[in-house]
């Protein structure tokens, strides 16, 4: 098949999960025999074709949006349905026009005639409700998820495309209930994870840990943007403060993002002494950050799906993190959930952790377990030609 990938997020310019999917599901179709072109705003050098690790091909188109202008989504999409026409001209009519996200607002003025398919991480309906932003806010935040308009693109989106691909049954359930779909037009497909167990020496792992000036104590792992509430750092940080009163322990903190607001958080708390945050980090960095840690904490308020959880486990870690979202079909038996906001359960579940070695050795054989029977990139692109085939 000829499939037209869609996306805002894709390599450099990665941000969150989003991207990730975006990378690794097209590598994956393209290992499967199929011709996968990705048209991604050109905010980078995109112009190469990048190669995956089993050197196959994925082409990738970079639609040129000025960065000096405002509103680079919009001048994407306005310049979008001329650089697919073009294409199609050239080369023949898509078999799949996939959108990664709410990559394409303008969906009931077709791309093409080829099937269009959607994939929703989660609705901004609920990361709007999940972190409680009042109006000023999501005006002054319009080009964010949880942006004034935001809601109409998504509900234009999801009404106008073939089919919906959902990351998790959570999200299938809220966009049949929220949009009035039917729900044989929405497949559940979880994601994969290319992360191994995370094996490095004692000498790779104790220069990270110089590397961030790190003690010799046990280390709690956050991955996240440091400044999207959804993510909950502020409900771990309160939770940490509770749990140096009975253990001496270090919190880290990886992920880009503005770092003013937690960091002001933990100076109030009296628990900065206790708190490194490293910024954005490479890829083999973050595997040895996992590595490092003794317990992974996602605090999420909402998960459409939670890929670093995913890649935590993949590493063999125990997992605490909140009863919210999809994060329990990714957990499964693997960690300990809590109710979201409740620092008090927070503390107490990682506590318990760090002081039962025998139980975490236990959940983490467990993740291990899941990642290798659910979870795998092969197996989503799998699944996800299914739901083409089954659309043609």
């Amino acid at each position: 098949m000829k499939i037209a990938f869609i996306t805002f997020e894709y390599p450099p310019n990665i941000i969150g999960g989003a991207g990730i999917y975006a990378y690794n599901i097209v590598q994956e179709l393209s290992n499967l025999g199929h011709e996968i072109i990705v048209f991604t705003p050109k905010l980078g050098d995109i112009s190469r074709e990048i190669k995956d690790r089993h050197q196959k091909k994925v082409q990738t188109i970079g639609v040129e949006i000025s960065k000096k202008l405002p509103f680079k989504s919009l001048q994407f999409w306005l310049k979008l349905p001329r650089v697919i026409k073009n294409f199609e001209d050239k080369y023949g009519k898509f078999d799949i026009i996939h959108f990664n996200g709410l990559s394409y607002w303008f969906l009931n003025g077709r791309l093409s005639k080829s099937q269009h398919i959607i994939t929703v991480h989660h609705l901004v309906k609920d990361a709007i409700n999940s972190t409680n932003q009042n109006l000023i806010s999501r005006i002054q935040n319009i080009g964010s998820e949880t942006g004034l308009f935001m809601p109409i693109i998504e509900k234009r989106a999801i009404e106008n495309v073939d089919k919906i691909i959902t990351v998790s049954n959570f999200t299938k359930k809220r966009i049949a209930r929220t949009y009035e779909i039917p729900v044989d037009k929405i497949d559940a497909i979880y994601n994969g994870t290319e992360f191994n167990r995370c094996i490095f020496t004692k000498e790779e792992l104790e220069k990270t840990r110089v590397q961030f000036t790190l003690p010799e104590k046990p280390i709690v792992l956050f991955v996240g943007r440091t400044n999207d509430p959804r993510k909950g750092l502020d409900l771990l940080l309160k939770a940490f403060k509770k749990i140096l009163e009975k253990i001496d322990v270090m919190l880290l903190v990886v992920g880009g993002g503005n770092q003013t607001k937690p960091r002001k958080i933990a100076e109030s708390l009296g628990i900065s002494k206790n708190v490194f945050f490293t910024g954005f980090v490479d890829e083999t960095t973050l595997k040895k950050c996992y590595a490092l840690c003794d317990v992974y904490v996602c605090p999420s308020r909402l998960e459409g799906f939670g890929l670093v959880i995913l890649e935590a486990m993949a590493c063999g870690k125990a997992v605490v993190a909140s009863n919210s979202g999809a994060i329990p079909e990714v957990v499964g038996n693997a960690g300990i959930l809590v109710e979201p906001g409740d620092t008090d359960a927070l503390a107490g579940a990682i506590i318990e952790l760090l002081r039962d070695p025998r139980k975490r050795r236990k959940l983490e054989k467990k993740a291990i377990k899941r990642i290798h029977e659910d979870f795998t990139w092969n197996g989503a692109a799998n699944k996800l030609l299914e739901s083409y085939k089954n659309l043609r």
